[in-house]
């Protein structure tokens, strides 16, 4: 099992970095109109999705794991909801060109292959469309074991420092016109858990341990982590 199945089976949502509470507060702040259609990408147990879907926006979920979309649609039919979920891997979908006017990700492009899953989200978005990437960020020197032990518990590309994320979104076609760091980000408590916990029925028991070795990574990184939104533009092509 990997960080990513423990997720799908303990049923976790907003697990990226300031759960919901961040998700709310950049569209709060952001004022994106309600008309634009949004692609959740790696949309997880619907979280994210079922709050904009009922703040009014056209939304569709897409996760590569097909226990999370089982998650969301079951979310669907708890909240008496319709939102659109496809099991399918970000960096080749079957989804039509120039369809999407945003596309949020929390946490999940570095899971993927950057330059294969960059492309595909800018075929996808319409021209001028927009980026919002919350990702994992190295605010401070890694030694080559730290990152190893990184990489392999989570099974990312690599942890990346502000600048490295801004050259791969710049190297596959996209303008970064703003990065907020955790410093600019002030989230309110809203008296609700940041994380859901909905689990499968027959759950493996090392499922707990890796949550637990989870824990454990995150408190020993703690000084040398941290986490930014990135907005990008697709350029424009001239």
């Amino acid at each position: 099992m990997n960080y990513l199945k423990m997720l799908s089976l303990l049923g976790i949502g907003g697990a990226h970095p300031g759960g919901l509470s961040l998700t709310k507060k950049i569209f709060e702040s952001e004022q994106i109109p309600l008309n634009r259609i949004i692609l959740d990408a790696g949309c997880g147990t619907g979280q994210t999705a079922s709050y904009l879907y009922q703040l009014g926006y056209p939304i569709t979920g897409l996760d590569f794991d097909p226990q999370m979309i089982q998650h969301a649609k079951k979310r669907n039919q708890q909240l008496n909801i319709e939102i659109p979920y496809l099991n399918e891997d970000l960096s080749h979908t079957s989804l039509p060109a120039n369809t999407f006017d945003l596309i949020l990700s929390e946490s999940v492009l570095n899971f993927t292959s950057l330059p294969d899953t960059l492309s595909e989200i800018s075929r996808i978005l319409k021209q001028n469309g927009l980026v919002i990437a919350i990702e994992m960020i190295r605010k401070a020197p890694l030694s080559s074991d730290e990152e190893d032990e990184l990489k392999a518990f989570y099974g990312c590309n690599g942890i990346f420092s502000v600048s490295e994320w801004e050259k791969q979104f710049t190297q596959n076609g996209f303008t970064i016109y703003k990065v907020l760091h955790e410093e600019d980000l002030i989230l309110q408590d809203m008296g609700e858990p940041s994380t859901e916990f909905s689990p499968v029925e027959t759950l493996p028991d090392d499922a707990f341990t890796l949550l637990s070795e989870h824990e454990k990574i995150s408190n020993k990184y703690g000084n040398k982590l941290t986490f930014s939104v990135f907005f990008a533009r697709k350029t424009i092509l001239k």
